[in-house]
């Protein structure tokens, strides 16, 4: 009776069926949680509109016709020479090449023209078709010299197109980390479960066997009793531990997208092994700066804000455009007599705008662009510090986390060989029931705050990899 009833409270833990890993989980997240769907599809569209910019830098042809209808009356109370009682319906066709100058921010173009007017009277006098035609036109225009918008734009739009890769890579550990949370709630709730229904089985053992021995006046009452009660707080905690797993196992069901109940019914794969952390604190700190999306974020901001800054310091002064270009054009009442001998024209147009009274709008625009600027500095200040913080307290609580998950790891192996040693003094009669669940209660305390450890140390650890995006 003895060993039999030794060998019942020196139960070992319940083996594990494999079922589900954390990788597997974390795959698994990453490829169905609904955020990973919407990091994607905002990564595509900021890849198109990218490569969209990219194109419209290169060369552009286009043509455009545009058909035009006129209607003039005669007025003859005011006494205009020049209206009459005629419809006048022009056509416009112009095949244009343009190409955006990057070096200096403006923008040159060829291209040939061609237009046909046809009248059509009300007053019998008769009027010719005229074509307008310029076979050649090259020209070169820019709105506000010295200012090169092109350089800035390809500056915000490479960092706009880094930020959403970044911004995707942290989403994507962003659910390995709450995959990882919510699988370790299952797992630490499984735990739990095996924990109480072992608690369960030797409550149930040692009240069957109690009742046999109070039959014989071998127990006294108020032991059968406290037995009773054991066995009562055993099965409520087990109820409680199973509604917790399931609560636990929807919600990691819920997260990733599975219909399916009974998955993860089965033990979960813990990981136990930490190993050792593969980066430096100056590692560590680097990585994040490097791959931060909020940086990145702040970085296009003050761009964009420079960018701004630098515009108004140009407009705040003398302003200076150009406009220049030159062709060979012909006007005929022939299609043909309009192509044949086209003239060599030269235009050019340079707009000087002198600010003499705004009542200082120039300035305080520039003032404004760099307040603006400054606070954006001051931003990204800021967040490079809010991130080094994070980092050295994800370090330490890592480093924290290991340490206790080691020692909660010892504790569970030497609260276990007491309770050995209390469970074979009770089955020889050598203590009573109190030191007896006073041990048990020691051995669940000490596997509780491993569990709590263990969940602790893996979250904290793909926090870092959320912040490094360290694979």
């Amino acid at each position: 009776m003895k060993k039999w009833l030794v060998l019942i409270l020196l139960c070992g833990w319940p083996l594990l069926c494999p079922a589900q890993s954390l990788e597997e989980v974390i795959r698994l997240a990453q490829d169905s949680a609904i955020t990973a769907f919407q990091s994607r599809y905002e990564y595509e569209y900021a890849q198109a509109k990218h490569a969209r910019f990219e194109a419209l830098r290169k060369p552009q042809l286009q043509l455009d016709i545009t058909p035009n209808y006129l209607h003039f009356v005669n007025d003859l109370s005011r006494y205009y020479v020049y209206t009459r009682d005629f419809d006048r319906f022009s056509t416009a066709a112009q095949l244009k090449l343009t190409q955006k100058v990057l070096g200096l921010g403006g923008e040159a173009y060829v291209g040939s023209q061609a237009i046909w007017s046809e009248y059509f009277a009300r007053d019998n006098i008769e009027r010719p078709r005229d074509f307008v035609a310029a076979p050649l036109v090259v020209g070169y225009q820019q709105s506000l010299m010295g200012y090169n918008p092109y350089r800035w734009e390809k500056t915000a739009e490479d960092q706009r197109l880094e930020a959403a890769r970044k911004q995707h890579a942290y989403e994507l550990h962003r659910i390995a980390e709450e995959a990882t949370r919510r699988f370790f709630r299952l797992a630490c709730a499984q735990g739990k479960v095996d924990m109480y229904e072992r608690n369960k089985q030797n409550a149930d053992t040692l009240y069957a066997i109690a009742r046999e021995k109070a039959s014989i006046a071998m127990v006294t009452l108020a032991e059968l009793r406290s037995l009773e009660l054991q066995r009562l707080n055993a099965t409520n905690a087990l109820i409680s531990a199973r509604n917790e797993e399931q609560l636990a196992r929807e919600s990691l069901l819920a997260y990733l997208r599975i219909d399916d109940s009974e998955r993860f019914s089965q033990r979960l794969i813990v990981p136990h092994d930490t190993g050792e952390l593969l980066m430096s604190d100056e590692e560590a700190l680097q990585l994040a700066l490097s791959n931060s999306p909020a940086l990145e974020h702040r970085q296009l901001a003050l761009t964009e804000a420079r960018q701004q800054q630098e515009k108004a310091r140009r407009e705040a002064g003398v302003k200076l455009g150009v406009d220049l270009n030159v062709g060979m054009q012909q006007m005929s009442s022939r299609f043909v007599e309009a192509y044949a001998k086209p003239q060599f024209y030269m235009l050019g147009a340079v707009t000087v705008s002198v600010p003499i009274l705004d009542h200082g709008a120039a300035k305080k625009g520039y003032a404004a662009a760099s307040s603006w600027k400054a606070r954006e500095e001051k931003a990204l200040q800021e967040e490079e510090r809010a991130l080094g913080e994070d980092v050295r307290t994800t370090l330490e609580n890592l480093r924290s986390h290991r340490q206790l998950l080691a020692q909660t790891a010892e504790a569970v192996t030497m609260a276990d060989d007491v309770f050995q040693l209390m469970a074979d003094d009770y089955a020889n009669g050598l203590c009573d029931i109190n030191t007896y669940s006073l041990a048990q209660n020691r051995r669940d305390n000490a596997y509780n705050q491993y569990l709590t450890a263990l969940a602790a140390y893996w979250t904290t650890y793909y926090h870092l990899l959320t912040l490094t995006q360290h694979e």
